[in-house]
């Protein structure tokens, strides 16, 4: 599957181009000790650790949201990836697990984990669980039990009222496959299908309950690392995924150029009736391989953005994976595009002014894959028409792409006042190449990057170093400084996730590798300084700058505090907050509760608000309209403008929960 390198020649390469620094501590914020998750099996650390009597490891943190009660709920990725004994291809079909979740509380340096109702999510009507557009006779398919609707692959989106929607997921299979009969193992070529399946969570003071919706609630097409953004009425949007996909063809009544690429349909659910529709514009385009203007080829977990005019943004980025680059027309991804939902079509932006893209004819072109790509916050100063987007690392090109991870940054801006023209600059260079790397828009506009490695490692999995350096993104001044190391021994590199969580630390998880080049597990290549073959259900929480600003007397410079606020707001209208730091108060910022996986986190969300009045301990903010602020849980937080060697800082304080809509 995809690239045959060799393990000695990437160690050579990656040497070649320098190694990410792992031994200084650096001087933007500080990380925590590891969080470890209760585990009465110590070997789980260890490769090819196989439990005889079905106990589970502690889950990864592939996915994570954070939930309007404070709390954290979490999944995991490729469980059963210990139960390979030759190769990946040959046998995750067989022998992969649907993952497990759980919610997690974090109190200072400490967390405490509870398991949810129904924790993989499987539906418990048996729904959905046949192979679909199979090319072989049945006979010749391995359908194993227990992995027929994983959460893995998944994209997950805050609802409106603060549940949680994840749709799609994977199913395993062999086809072909055969099986021992004497061992009971199977082995063939593993299929991964794309589920239409929606799932929601719903907290408790708790923990929390997975249901799975009806089938009359099923998406229309199954889709594998689809894209969910929130439109400002609340509807969900979804684009892309792939419904089969090692054997992209179809055999459900798809045109015949839907074989051999991702799913171009998108579609719109709405939670009042929990039903999804297919978008239809009566507007073809110019694209003849596309039946209507609704329609778009996009990558696997394309970077999509809401924009402050109410349409979607694809910022020419995505997931760099496809096998053997089966996307037949993936050379389309690498321009920007915007959807508009009330028209139902999609249309390529046009670029001003360009300096970090190349340009064809006035249409910026450039992919970039498998890196991070995050909203940078909308202001009321510009009247919220220009949307900026801070992209970097990952590789260049879709599939097959490079396979050093890169350093650079591109910011992205959409006027959404002058017709949603592009300009693009290049940002700060990251502190190391650094493929894979989660990033997290602070509340104080400053971005925090970490984890990842230093080369694509669904190339080979198991061939790069990880990155232990994390970095801290200053857009306003275009600097980058470098941050603390990750704990020893505590790489994420593929599947790595971060988050901001409601006191202003920043959660950081995950790790769920592949096994080491598509074969088995094998700690060899961990022994020489590349990344483990295990997965790692460890946390650490990073604490900002702004954490620790020193005060002029000592100490340092507390947050301000929330007395008082609503738990709801409407748009277009004001927010009344009561604070004994008001005077002090340079921003009132409203940041969206994160849902994120695989670096993708459509709705990331960081609105600062005009502050319209000031007195006696109280603040008045006002609200901007649903298209700047789509519906759902947002921490609100003030922030205490401080003088930080000459230059101005803001220290947020913990936050409010606040429903928006």
């Amino acid at each position: 599957m995809r690239r045959g390198l060799m393990v000695i020649a990437s160690i050579v390469l990656v040497a070649a181009i320098g190694l990410p620094d792992a031994s200084g501590s650096g001087s933007a914020g500080r990380l925590s000790p590891l969080i470890v998750q209760p585990d009465t099996r110590p070997g789980c650390s260890t490769a090819k650790y196989r439990p005889t009597d079905g106990y589970r490891c502690p889950p990864a943190a592939m996915a994570v949201a954070v939930l309007s009660n404070g709390h954290v709920l979490l999944w995991d990725g490729l469980e059963g990836q210990n139960n390979i004994d030759l190769s990946v291809v040959a046998e995750i079909g067989d022998v992969a697990q649907d993952d497990q979740s759980r919610v997690a509380s974090f109190d200072g340096n400490s967390g405490s984990f509870t398991t949810p109702t129904n924790e993989t999510a499987a539906p418990t009507d048996g729904h959905e669980t046949d192979p679909v557009n199979a090319i072989l006779p049945p006979q010749l398919i391995v359908d194993s039990p227990g992995n027929d609707a994983d959460l893995f692959c998944a994209p997950l989106v805050q609802l409106p009222d603060g549940r949680i929607l994840s749709a799609g997921g994977t199913k395993y299979y062999l086809e072909p496959g055969v099986t021992d009969p004497t061992t009971g193992k199977s082995y063939g070529v593993s299929e991964l299908q794309g589920l239409k399946s929606t799932r929601i969570f719903t907290p408790d003071g708790g923990g929390g309950t997975w249901t799975s919706a009806p089938g009359t609630s099923d998406m229309h097409f199954g889709r594998w690392y689809p894209t969910l953004v929130t439109l400002p009425n609340g509807h969900i949007f979804v684009a892309s995924g792939v419904t089969k996909l090692v054997k992209p063809l179809y055999n459900d009544g798809r045109a015949m150029l839907d074989n051999g690429r991702n799913v171009v349909q998108t579609e719109t659910f709405d939670p009042s009736t929990s039903e999804w529709t297919v978008n239809h514009s009566a507007s073809a385009g110019t694209d003849p391989t596309l039946a209507d203007g609704s329609q778009q080829s996009l990558p696997l977990f394309a970077r999509l953005h809401l924009l402050p005019d109410g349409k979607i943004f694809y910022d020419a980025a995505g997931q760099t994976f496809n096998p053997a680059g089966e996307g037949y027309d993936e050379a389309t991804w690498a321009f920007a595009k915007v959807y508009n939902p009330s028209t139902q079509t999609w249309s390529n932006v046009k670029a001003n002014t360009l300096t970090g893209l190349p340009v064809v004819g006035g249409v910026p072109l450039g992919f970039r894959g498998s890196g991070f790509d995050v909203m940078l916050p909308l202001t009321y100063q510009d009247g919220y028409t220009k949307a900026r987007v801070l992209n970097g690392g990952g590789v260049i090109g879709p599939t097959p792409g490079a396979y050093v991870g890169e350093d650079d940054t591109t910011i992205n801006t959409v006027d959404t006042a002058h017709g949603d023209a592009l300009s693009s600059v290049s940002g700060p260079k990251l502190q190391a190449r650094r493929w894979y790397g989660s990033a997290v828009v602070l509340p104080d506009g400053e971005v925090f990057v970490t984890s990842g490695a230093s080369a694509d490692e669904v190339d080979l999995p198991g061939s790069a170093m990880p990155v232990m350096q994390t970095e801290l993104i200053d857009p306003a001044h275009g600097t980058d400084s470098a941050g603390p190391t990750l704990a020893s021994g505590h790489g994420r590199t593929y599947h790595n996730t971060a988050i901001l969580l409601p006191d202003g630390r920043v959660l950081v998880g995950g790790h769920a590798p592949i096994a080491t080049g598509y074969a088995f597990q094998s700690d060899l290549g961990s022994a020489l300084g590349l990344s483990k073959p295990e997965s790692d259900s460890s946390f650490q929480i990073y604490s900002p700058p702004y954490l620790s600003y020193p005060a002029p007397g000592g100490g340092v410079i507390p947050q301000p505090t929330i007395s008082d606020a609503p738990p709801t707001a409407a748009w277009d209208g004001s927010l009344h907050i009561e604070s004994p730091d008001a005077a002090s108060i340079g921003k009132v910022v409203l940041v969206r509760n994160g849902a994120i996986t695989h670096l993708t986190d459509a709705d990331q969300r960081n609105v600062e608000l005009k502050i319209t009045h000031t007195e006696d301990g109280e603040l008045t903010a006002a609200v901007p309209g649903s298209s700047v602020l789509p519906p759902g849980p947002y921490m609100l937080f003030i922030e205490r403008a401080v003088n930080v060697g000459g230059v101005t800082r803001y220290v947020p304080s913990v936050s409010r929960q606040v429903r928006i809509g």
